[in-house]
């Protein structure tokens, strides 16, 4: 008995954790990608303000120099493009070696340079992890003069979820160990006297009119079933 009230107080343990623990691992995940996805799209938006003039011929700032410095604070890679699509600064590209490459066709620019807000995930294979990122253009007076697209690799991400679910499952294994200490607790209070008035009534049957039951542990109920059973091996012995 006590084994089956230890298994299904645990069962019960485990079922009540998995139905609190796996929601919150869930919206976990979805509230770092949602949290990550708006801070990238701030930051778009703060460095195309700080390079709006250049992209329009304005001024003059080292657009290289902008990219770099974000990528090291930030981790993430950033390319800055003109009006036409073409790369005018890439954070993985020194000034020497930077290449004016055509980024026109693809999807995000293509949305940003229309005054849209691009966000998505894709699959790098040169680095082989999956990317999210983010493409916001770079408008004054309602015209688009280029576009920042941030790229943020999707490890990161994961290792912070892996680390919450681990803090979960530290919890869960907390609670189920604590709730195992109480379930053995709880079966012994109630199978003990249960088990005691199974050998009492025993004792009756073979003769011992004498027997009674104890009914100063337990449950109230395994109690009030044992004040009933000495009521009867009280009329027992008397007849």
């Amino acid at each position: 008995m006590t084994r089956r009230l230890l298994a299904s107080y645990l069962g019960l343990t485990v079922v009540i954790l998995a139905t609190l623990e796996i929601p919150l691992a869930i919206n976990y995940a979805d509230h770092q990608r949602d949290d990550l996805v708006s801070n990238l799209v701030r930051d778009g938006f703060t460095v195309g303000s700080f390079v709006e003039d250049t992209l329009e011929n304005r001024n003059s700032v080292d657009l290289a120099s902008v990219a770099r410095t974000y990528a090291e604070r930030t981790g993430g890679r950033i390319v800055i493009v003109n009006g036409d699509g073409w790369i005018v600064a890439d954070s993985t590209q020194d000034a020497s070696s930077a290449t004016a490459d055509d980024f026109s066709t693809r999807p995000e620019i293509e949305a940003a340079l229309r005054g849209e807000i691009a966000t998505g995930t894709r699959h790098s294979n040169t680095l082989n992890t999956d990317l999210l990122y983010v493409a916001v253009p770079v408008a004054s007076s309602g015209k688009v003069h280029g576009a920042v697209r941030i790229t943020y690799s999707t490890d990161q991400l994961e290792d912070r979820w892996r680390s919450y679910v681990l803090t979960l499952a530290g919890v869960a294994l907390v609670s189920t160990s604590a709730a195992a200490l109480m379930g053995v607790l709880f079966a012994r209070w109630v199978s003990r006297p249960l088990r005691l008035l199974e050998r009492t009534a025993a004792d009756l049957g073979s003769g011992h009119t004498e027997s009674r039951a104890d009914i100063a542990s337990g449950p109230p109920e395994v109690r009030a079933l044992g004040t009933t059973f000495n009521a009867m091996a009280r009329q027992i012995d008397d007849l």
